[in-house]
This record gives structure tokens, C-alpha cells and sequence, in this order.
């Protein structure tokens, strides 16, 4: 197995939202409505406007698979002394394959996505 790391492209959203609705599904997430348009609308949106970024971890030996998502969105609140531009990150969609798990991918994946 060969890991390697790359951003987010809008080319893998599709997979990306089935991935994230099935962390949501393993969280125990009580599913009413099909949240797929709601999340391609989101980050469309945000990747384009550069609020929204996601590293992606990917087996090369299994074809490319995703096998593991970080993302971090960032906001703006009014400045404070320890965060003088006002912009902070919030992180979500860290997720890692059941059969990759244990390896340092989310580790990775959260130091790739804090350090933008």
C-alpha cells in the first residue's frame, strides 16, 4: 500500500460527500433528508471562495481510493490579541477508512489541514 496526500479538487466531491455522509452515519447522525445537494452546494461555494479546504489521503495501489478527509473552514470574527487577524479554522470531516486506521493518516491529514 502506498499512501500519498493531495488537496480536495471539485472532481472529488461526489465522493467526498458519500464518504462524509457515512462518517455522519457511523457518528450515530439521524438521517431526515438527503443532505447530498446541501453539502455539494457548501463546498462548491466554499472551495471557490477559499473558506473551505480538505486534504485527502489516497491508496495509489488501490487505484487512487480516498481513504482518508480532513477539512477546515475558516471565519472571521472580530480580532482578538492572540488571533489579531480574526480568522480562525473550524475542523471537520476528519475521517479514516476502518481497514487504514492505526497508521498516522489522520495525524497527517490534521497537520496538512491545520498548517493552511
Amino acid at each position: 500500500m502506498t499512501i500519498e496526500y493531495r488537496k480536495l479538487t471539485e472532481n472529488d466531491l461526489s465522493t467526498f460527500i458519500e464518504i462524509r455522509i457515512g462518517q455522519l452515519r457511523e457518528e450515530g447522525a439521524k438521517e431526515d433528508f438527503d443532505l447530498r445537494p446541501n453539502l455539494m452546494d457548501y463546498y462548491k461555494r466554499h472551495m471557490a471562495d477559499g473558506t473551505f479546504v480538505s486534504w485527502l489521503a489516497v491508496d495509489s495501489d488501490a487505484g487512487g481510493k480516498i481513504i482518508g478527509t480532513s477539512g477546515m473552514s475558516f471565519v472571521e470574527k472580530p480580532p482578538y490579541f492572540s488571533c489579531p487577524s480574526g480568522r480562525i479554522g473550524l475542523l471537520s470531516s476528519m475521517f479514516t477508512d476502518k481497514n487504514y486506521r492505526r497508521m498516522g493518516i489522520a495525524r497527517e491529514l490534521l497537520t496538512r489541514v491545520v498548517n493552511e
